[in-house]
């Protein structure tokens, strides 16, 4: 049986997490350099690396999905509302810090399916926030809370974000109004419900000008990307109850090339049962 694994401390001194992500799924220990690998469905792979950051493999025949840009890169973050030009604010964003995990538990003989897992990470400037997961063969959920501020002044809050990668980079911008490149394109498709929208709205990457901070301006309360890049997968993002945090949207490219999904409870609803990022891959 396939189970959640916690790689040892001293694993991670020989093995980088880039270096991790790359050991062929075939291999006797395949996990070896992550903190963290679940891999008990068979449709997806969840590894956290050394150096704190994530990646959520699709799976084609029992094999991990390693092809440039078919994959979920998830980063951890803490945001710290700072002072901006004209008396505004903006939010400045924290990485966790090198050997930043404690409270990661032991290696477990059986996968704690359907309950919580969860570490202490430590950010830049001495700030902590307490990441959980609770795994299932469908996906998994994330929640996320700040137990220290450290040496941070103004507000805070502790998110996820997510990278939806490149998945056509072999394609040219000169080459989008080709025939030939509009069906490579016609298999990959969005499902995205606005916030304050009575339905979701469809987008097809053949509409590769779309801007989803223009479709989405107050964000999402569920996100879908269905894709023959990922054999056929589609993965669902979805907030346990809107009114404790949205999806957000980062894109600096054309639609096609990759963009950010992200999401950060509310503040004062960190608590709340419901303030969890919901992952489904099908």
């Amino acid at each position: 049986m396939k189970r959640v694994l916690f790689a040892a401390g001293a694993a991670l001194s020989i093995f980088s997490w880039a270096e991790a992500e790359e050991l062929p799924a075939a291999l006797d220990q395949p996990f070896l350099g992550c903190w963290l690998a679940f891999s008990d469905s068979r449709d997806f792979e969840y590894l956290i690396g050394g150096d704190g950051d994530a990646e959520l493999f699709f799976e084609k025949n029992r094999k991990r999905l390693t092809v440039g840009g078919c994959s979920l890169k998830i980063y951890y973050t803490v945001g710290e509302q700072v002072k901006a030009k004209g008396g505004k604010t903006r939010w400045s964003y924290r990485r966790i810090v090198g050997d930043g995990f404690e409270d990661f538990g032991k290696e477990t003989a059986e996968p704690p399916m359907r309950k919580p897992v969860s570490f202490t990470a430590t950010f830049t400037g001495g700030i902590k926030a307490r990441i959980t997961h609770v795994f299932s063969k469908s996906g998994v959920e994330i929640s996320t809370k700040i137990l220290e501020k450290g040496e941070s002044k103004g507000d805070l809050r502790a998110g996820v974000k997510i990278l939806v990668g490149d998945l056509f980079r072999h394609i040219e911008d000169e080459d989008l109004e080709e025939r030939e490149t509009e069906s490579k394109l016609e298999d990959t498709r969005i499902s995205v419900f606005p916030a304050g929208a009575r339905r979701a709205s469809r987008i097809k990457f053949e509409d590769y000008d779309t801007v989803l901070t223009e479709e989405c301006p107050k964000g999402a309360r569920a996100f879908a990307l269905e894709s023959d890049r990922y054999d056929g997968h589609e993965f669902q993002l979805t907030t346990a109850n809107p009114d404790f945090g949205l999806l957000e949207f980062v894109q600096k490219k054309r639609l096609i090339h990759g963009f950010f999904v992200n999401w950060f409870p509310e503040p004062t609803k960190a608590d709340e049962k419901d303030a969890r990022l919901v992952i489904k891959v099908k």
